[in-house]
């Protein structure tokens, strides 16, 4: 786009020195040459006025061209520069595109990884209960499977949120992990005071 502008610029410049120089000689050699105007006989007059009507179509001519070369010139910049807006448009609307793929790649994989860790550890810590018997304890099982699932929410935080820094490149608050829940403390039985002064 410069290159096409310097060219227009150079080739204007030119034909303005050569404008200028012709009007330099003119007014160098006005004085003689109308001397010698007067001084010239009928035949030669004319030929020189000939000379004159030429040079003014030729001019005339050379500036239609160097206006239609540049205004060419000057619709090809615009075409160029309209093309690379679109291309550049185009070149953002993928660059968003490659990273919403990314991004969810990376939470299927997530996702896939997460409910294969669940179904290995759900299998792993099921009791089966027998029909015939009443409820049996639990001895545990129950507060190891709440302490894993707590782990597990919080490994998914974790991921989830290293997932969201690296799409958005930006440095991501941690994730907050959620506290494993206490058994509830047992009431202290009543004292004996106490049963006694109700007595």
């Amino acid at each position: 786009m410069a290159e096409i502008k310097n060219a227009i610029d150079k080739t204007e410049e030119l034909a303005r020195k050569i404008w200028l120089a012709g009007l330099g000689a003119y007014g160098h050699g006005l004085s003689n040459i109308q001397e010698g105007y007067e001084k010239m006989n009928g035949s030669t007059r004319r030929y020189f006025d000939d000379l004159v009507e030429r040079g003014t179509k030729i001019e005339a001519e050379a500036k239609t061209k160097l206006d239609q070369t540049g205004d060419k010139l000057k619709e090809a910049g615009d075409k160029l520069k309209s093309q690379s807006e679109k291309l550049k448009a185009q070149g953002e609307k993928l660059k968003i595109q490659g990273k919403n793929l990314k991004k969810d790649a990376v939470k299927e994989s997530i996702t896939a990884k997460v409910d294969e860790i669940r179904g290995k550890v759900s299998s792993k810590i099921t009791m089966p209960t027998m029909p015939s018997m009443p409820t049996m304890p639990s001895f545990g099982k129950e507060e190891k499977l709440t302490e894993l699932s707590a782990k597990l929410d919080e490994l998914i935080g974790a991921v989830t949120a290293l997932v969201a820094k690296e799409a958005e490149e930006k440095p991501a608050p941690a994730a907050k992990t959620p506290t494993p829940r206490k058994p509830a403390a047992k009431k202290p039985a009543a004292s004996k005071t106490a049963a006694a002064k109700s007595e």
